[in-house]
C-alpha cells in the first residue's frame, strides 16, 4: 500500500477497474457494514453483529454468501444488489484527516487518499478526472461513499455504547437449510433481542430517538428476513451449473 493525497495534477489519468472481481476482494462472503449505510443496506443483506477487541466493540457484518470465498451478489463479474457496501464499494480510495497545527484531538481537514499501488488501478477503466480537470461522475459517487465510511465510524462507536448500556444484545445461532443436505450455521453473532427492546422504558427509547439510533436498530432488525433471499440466490445458482 502507497497512499498520497489525490490530486488532479497527480492522478489526472488514473483509471480504476470498478469489475467485481477475486484478485479485488469483492469475492468474500462478509462485508464490514457501517450503520449510516444500514437504510440502504437492510434491504438486500442479513446485517449481523460480531464482537470485536476494539472500540466500539463490536462490528456489523452484511452476510454476502454461506461459503468462504462467495459473494452470491456477484453475477459476471457485476454487483446484481442496488447497495454495495460501502467497504467494498470505496476501491483504492479512503480519508485522511490533517492533523491540527495546536495538536487538538479535532482534525484540520479531511482529504481524499489513493492506493497508488492497489491492483484497481488500470490504464482502462473509470476515468477519476475528466479531461479538462474536473472531477468525473465516478469520483463524485466515491466521495459519497466515503462521507458514508466518514459518518458510520462516528455513529458506529454511539450505536453499539447504546445497545451495550441497554443490554439488548444477544448471541444468536442462526441455522439455514438451502436443501435438506445442505446446512449452515451462523455462530458468533449477535442480533437486537426484541423483547428487551419492547420493554424498554419511555425514557430510554427517546433516548435512542434523539440520538438517531432507532433507525439502525430496526433495520438490523428487519435484515434478518433476507437470509430467505441468500438462499434463493444460492438455489439458483446451484441450478445454474
Amino acid at each position: 500500500m502507497a497512499l498520497s493525497i489525490l490530486t488532479n495534477d497527480q492522478h489526472r489519468s488514473v483509471a480504476v477497474d470498478t469489475r467485481a472481481r477475486p484478485e479485488y476482494g469483492d469475492m468474500v462472503n462478509r462485508a464490514v457494514a457501517l450503520s449510516a449505510e444500514f437504510n440502504e443496506l437492510h434491504r438486500e443483506y442479513p446485517l449481523l453483529l460480531r464482537k470485536t477487541n476494539e472500540e466500539p466493540g463490536f462490528v456489523a457484518h452484511a452476510i454476502l454468501g454461506f461459503e468462504k470465498d462467495e459473494n452470491l451478489f456477484v453475477e459476471d463479474d457485476r454487483w446484481i444488489s442496488a447497495s454495495i457496501p460501502a467497504t467494498l464499494a470505496r476501491g483504492p480510495f479512503s480519508l485522511g484527516y490533517i492533523r491540527a497545527e495546536d495538536g487538538g484531538s479535532a482534525p484540520a481537514g479531511v482529504k481524499v487518499m489513493i492506493d497508488d499501488q492497489h491492483p484497481r488501478l488500470r490504464a482502462e477503466g473509470q476515468p477519476v478526472f475528466l479531461p479538462l480537470g474536473g472531477e468525473s461522475p465516478y469520483l463524485e459517487g466515491i466521495k459519497r461513499v466515503l462521507q458514508t465510511v466518514d459518518a458510520g465510524l462516528r455513529v458506529d462507536r454511539l450505536l453499539y455504547r447504546e445497545l451495550v448500556s441497554m443490554e439488548l444484545l444477544d448471541e444468536v445461532k442462526i441455522e439455514i437449510s438451502v436443501f435438506a443436505e445442505l446446512r449452515y450455521d451462523f455462530s458468533g453473532y449477535y442480533t437486537i433481542n426484541q423483547e428487551k427492546l419492547a420493554a424498554l422504558n419511555a425514557e430510554q427509547l427517546l433516548r435512542l430517538h434523539r440520538l438517531g439510533l432507532l433507525g439502525p436498530i430496526y433495520f438490523l432488525i428487519s435484515s434478518i428476513g433476507n437470509f430467505q433471499k441468500l438462499v434463493n440466490l444460492k438455489t439458483a445458482r446451484l441450478q445454474s451449473v
